[in-house]
Order: C-alpha cells, then sequence, then structure tokens
C-alpha cells in the first residue's frame, strides 16, 4: 500500500506484511526436538543476554523469564503460526536460551461403556 509517496509495511485489513517464511528464514520445523503445542518452554539465560537476538525471538525469552509457557500460548501471544513458534523456539533450545519439557504421556484412555452410562445419566436429567 502507498501513502502519501511512501510505501507501508502493514496493510490494516491484511496486518503486518511479513511472511512467515521471513520469520524463520524459510525453514519449516527441523524435528530435532520433540515439540508439540502443549510442550512448556522456560528461559534459562536473562533476558538481558537476548539483546542480539531478532524482535521475536527476544520477546520469546522474555516471556518464558517468569514461569514456562506452552508453545500454543508463545504462539498466541506473538500472533505468529505454530510452526513459526516452534521453528524460533527451537533455535532458542539449541542455543541454550531455553529447555523445554514435554507433558506426561495420556495415563490411559477412557472406558467407553463408563462415558457412554454418564452420558446416558446426564440425559435422563
Amino acid at each position: 500500500m502507498i501513502m502519501d509517496g511512501s510505501e507501508s509495511w502493514f496493510d490494516e485489513e491484511a496486518g503486518p506484511l511479513v511472511r512467515p517464511f521471513a520469520m524463520t528464514r524459510g525453514r519449516a520445523p527441523s524435528g530435532r526436538h520433540e515439540l508439540n503445542m502443549i510442550t512448556l518452554v522456560v528461559a534459562i539465560k536473562p533476558d538481558s543476554d537476548a539483546v542480539t537476538l531478532d524482535r521475536e525471538s527476544a520477546e520469546i525469552v522474555r516471556m518464558c523469564q517468569r514461569r514456562p509457557l506452552s508453545i500454543a500460548e508463545i504462539s498466541a501471544r506473538l500472533d505468529v503460526l505454530l510452526a513459526v513458534a516452534k521453528v524460533l523456539i527451537g533455535d532458542l533450545i539449541d542455543h541454550d536460551y531455553l529447555i523445554f519439557q514435554d507433558p506426561p504421556p495420556p495415563v490411559e484412555t477412557p472406558d467407553m461403556d463408563l462415558l457412554q452410562a454418564v452420558l446416558n445419566g446426564l440425559r435422563d436429567l
């Protein structure tokens, strides 16, 4: 969009014109780390060490100082795609800014007969 003879990098309807592949320098999640949307990450370096990082990566380190955050929450707060967040977080893990913990595996699947009985009981109310 051109306004007053200058280019704008923001379109009110479309949002920022920086594409996701530009943030990740064209990379997709590598699979080096088993990261999913509920994986928790926490910063292990102070945010003052992140001054040399790009804006999004520095923001991730800053957000993860106080408490562990899920990748989905980081993605939402940065307003980026989940895949972009995974690439940025993977880089920060590789450079020892963050550590991650996988969520515990599901204990066991619920008994379908029990769930059906509960559903039938609720319907009878």
